[in-house]
């Protein structure tokens, strides 16, 4: 929708049902027929605008709601005809758009001055599907795996970078990851991999990256090779890119599916990276009982306890356990 003097009256008013006279027109028309909400006294310079507008919104051509042929001028298409479902999708489209703007928006309270009005463009943004990035994204997966999903990210990418149809920062693709990864963690560090590629002085993605790679290195290699790799990244990235969060995370992730000495090995690293943290050492305690090392649980609860006097888990921990035969 372009805006233009009457853009508030339009978009009250408009549906696509608006139509120039039939194929054997001119063009400009002089005339048109088959409006629907559109009064018949509209000027045709301000109704082609709109039109156009529509284009834009959408990211498409005058013949995906008009009958004709693309490689025909315009005065060859049917405007009229109501053969084509994009344009009967259309109108059901503008008639919630005008209701938004003229009776659900205006009783908000504090609104702008002027008031924002919905346009077709605010949800399509240059795309016929209103659909965010990891949607599409997360459909491709669905219907053919991870070669599907990259291939559909660098096609959007090459089309559409630069504009405002799709986001391609930091936090679609780790949307996708953690979408997949219930799935394949191999294939949520792939994508995450991506995205590390593509936004590589994103903290974010170097986060997210980072704890995925590094969970799936102590599953599948153990906690040498773990350790190893966790050293790298932090060389590689700082120890900003692995935050006390994620390896807590991690470690609870490991733990939940019976790696307990890997998530050890990484609850170790996390007191190794923050010795202040109390939090870190309550979960140590909890990782040494999962293996068994009553000694060692009860050294780092008391830690822990010592931090932070008021942590309640680590009091009950340790009654718990020095309560034990």
């Amino acid at each position: 929708m372009i805006v233009h003097r009457h853009a508030s009256w339009a978009m009250a008013l408009l549906v696509l049902g608006a139509a120039t006279a039939p194929a054997s027109a001119q063009w400009p028309p002089t005339e048109v027929e088959n409006l629907q909400v559109l009064p018949d006294t509209i000027a045709i310079p301000e109704l082609v605008g709109l039109m156009a507008g529509f284009t834009r919104a959408l990211g498409v051509r005058c013949t995906y709601c008009h009958a004709g042929r693309e490689d025909e001028p315009l005065s060859s298409l049917d405007f009229a005809s109501d053969e084509k479902l994009p344009k009967r999708k259309a109108r059901e489209m503008l008639r919630m758009l005008r209701h938004i703007n003229s009776e659900h928006l205006p009783p908000v309270e504090g609104r702008a001055t002027p008031p924002v009005q919905v346009q077709c463009v605010t949800c399509h943004g240059g795309r016929t599907l209103p659909r965010q990035l990891e949607e599409v994204l997360l459909l491709a997966y669905d219907g053919g795996g991870l070669d599907s999903t990259l291939a559909t990210y660098h096609r959007l990418r090459e089309e559409y970078y630069g504009r405002a149809a799709y986001d391609f920062g930091s936090v679609p693709l780790t949307v996708v990851a953690d979408g997949i990864r219930s799935r394949s963690l191999s294939d949520a560090v792939d994508v995450l991999a991506l995205n590390l590629e593509m936004n590589p002085t994103s903290l974010f993605s170097q986060r997210q990256h980072a704890r995925f790679v590094l969970e799936q290195r102590f599953r599948d290699q153990g906690v040498e090779s773990g350790v190893a790799l966790y050293r790298e990244l932090r060389e590689r990235h700082g120890q900003s890119a692995l935050p006390e969060f994620n390896l807590n995370g991690m470690a609870y992730a490991l733990l939940r599916t019976g790696k307990t000495t890997e998530a050890v090995a990484v609850f170790e690293l996390m007191v190794e990276a923050y010795p202040e943290s109390a939090n870190a050492y309550d979960s140590l305690g909890e990782g040494y009982l999962a293996v068994g090392d009553v000694a060692r649980a009860i050294a780092n609860y008391e830690r822990s306890l010592e931090l932070n006097p008021r942590n309640n888990n680590a009091r009950a921990k340790l009654r718990e356990l020095r309560a034990r035969p």
